[in-house]
């Protein structure tokens, strides 16, 4: 693994994991931010979380799965130890194999930005 790798805002959960918030203050967080800008945050559906990211300047949703085999988005993808583990596979890997409507990256931890002025 490359140095850098090792530097990314990815690797602190704080940066993009923000907790209990709901659904409209998850949109709140990230309108105005650029495409790929992202949080997890718990779900509304119990025992699973949420991605929200920015998609074409929008905020898309979608659930995050915890099952005996791991966390992921879908069955057969649950394949991941820890939401960190998730988080750094789809810094580099498309959610678009998912959602078709989302064809973006986990880029941009929403807390690791700069505050807007």
């Amino acid at each position: 693994m490359m140095d850098d790798e090792e530097e990314l805002p990815h690797h602190e959960e704080r940066t993009w994991y923000v907790g209990k918030i709901n659904r409209l203050q998850a949109e709140e967080m990230l309108c105005g931010k650029r495409d790929g800008t992202f949080l997890i945050r718990e779900s509304s559906q119990k025992g699973c979380y949420a991605c929200s990211v920015v998609v074409d300047g929008d905020t898309k949703h979608c659930v995050i799965y915890k099952t005996a085999t791991g966390y992921g988005f879908a069955e057969p993808y649950n394949l991941y130890a820890s939401l960190k583990d998730l988080v750094l596979h789809y810094k580099h890997t498309s959610l678009v194999q998912h959602n078709d409507s989302l064809n973006v990256t986990l880029a941009h931890p929403v807390l690791s930005q700069p505050p807007a002025r």
